[in-house]
């Protein structure tokens, strides 16, 4: 009889590491290697990167799948591969030429604590830039910072800060509104989606993965799992808009953004679209691959409504940079987090769970036609 989908699952970042090595091995899979990360788990539990192989060595297409970009979502993540490996969808779905290299918890330590972001607090999503170059700037959070990311958190101040932010964008209805931080900055350390000052653990060991694992290949699929934009349990699939798109509109039965919303960016300069960020890890998966046929970008599943994932991770943003995570306030906003990025909807784990399997089913097919 088949497991249950939540026993796929994980209740922490220890346990979810066990399943996968577990899955893996149980799948035949071989691991490659375990990157050990310097810091500890919140119990002083170890931190690692764990890198498998599933299929034949000598398969020069490659389908990737990474988990944990953004720390918390690995709990997805994870859940996602351990589930696809347990039901030995590869051994249905896979050809003689296809390989699967999967990647779990990139940013361990952010999975372990509980935040979206690396122990430097770094979006790593933000931190494929090149820091010997100039950095890439955004204006609109330069100027909002202070009532993006407020020292104060009472319900006066925040009221103070979302009007100002309304004010700047001349709209009375908007607040801590995706324009000013989605596209990252590199000026607040202690701000949300900071890009960092220089390449984060995370990134160097995804460049090391990269280097070992990824060149021989003739062509390349990445799915990288993220959490927390759009409807409950939707799984979007953003490759849109970049070189890295590859052969996704082939592929996929949908693909954001839509060659009609790239259109309409550019008949309109204010219209933000996902292709748009600097830093990306799908976007260094690419350039680090030049002689790779590479599709890279990722699946990002629903969770609550935008305004409540948002105010959760400036919430959080503020009870480590001035707060106290152990105080009972800290322990109501850490949870206001989990569900913005792990909901405890029982029918969400399911929902994503078969979206994943559909997704990985369609890129095996493509790689199988590449």
């Amino acid at each position: 009889m088949p497991a249950p989908v939540a026993s796929f699952f994980s209740r922490s970042y220890a346990e979810a590491r066990e399943k996968f090595l577990k899955a893996a091995e149980a799948a035949g899979a071989i691991l490659l290697e375990s990157h050990a990360h310097p810091l500890r788990g919140p119990e002083g539990g170890a931190l690692a990167t764990d890198v498998a192989w599933l299929g034949p060595r000598v398969a020069k297409k490659l389908l990737v799948l990474n988990s944990s970009t953004h720390g918390i979502e690995g709990y997805c993540g994870s859940g996602c591969q351990i589930a696809w490996l347990e039901n030995r969808h590869y051994h249905r779905d896979g050809t003689a030429d296809v390989a699967a290299l999967l990647i779990h918890a990139i940013n361990p330590h952010g999975f372990a604590h509980g935040r979206r972001v690396t122990e430097d607090n770094v979006d790593l999503n933000r931190n494929f830039v090149d820091f010997a170059k100039p950095l890439p700037r955004n204006p609109d959070y330069e100027a909002l910072q202070d009532h993006v990311n407020p020292k104060e958190w009472t319900p006066e101040r925040l009221a103070r800060a979302d009007a100002a932010i309304a004010a700047f964008y001349k709209m009375p209805n908007t607040d801590f509104v995706p324009k000013a931080i989605h596209r990252g900055q590199y000026v607040n350390a202690q701000g949300t989606f900071y890009g960092g000052s220089q390449p984060s653990w995370s990134r160097r060991t995804l460049e090391a993965i990269i280097a070992k694992w990824m060149r021989e290949a003739t062509d390349l699929c990445l799915v990288d799992y993220h959490t927390g934009l759009g409807p409950l349990g939707f799984g979007d699939l953003y490759y849109g808009g970049r070189p890295s798109e590859g052969k996704a509109r082939q592929w996929f039965d949908h693909v954001t953004p839509t060659l009609e919303d790239i259109e309409a960016a550019r008949q309109d300069p204010s219209k933000h679209l996902p292709g748009s960020i600097a830093g990306t890890l799908s976007e260094a998966v690419y350039t680090a691959l030049p002689g790779v046929r590479v599709t890279a970008g990722g699946i990002e599943y629903g969770t609550l409504p935008v305004r409540d994932v948002l105010g959760s991770l400036r919430a959080d943003n503020w009870l480590h940079a001035h707060g106290d995570p152990k105080s009972a306030q800290g322990a109501e906003i850490k949870a206001r987090v989990r569900e913005a990025f792990y909901p405890s909807v029982p029918e969400w784990k399911i929902m994503v769970t078969s979206r994943s399997n559909d997704v990985l089913r369609q890129a095996l097919a493509g790689l199988a036609r590449a």
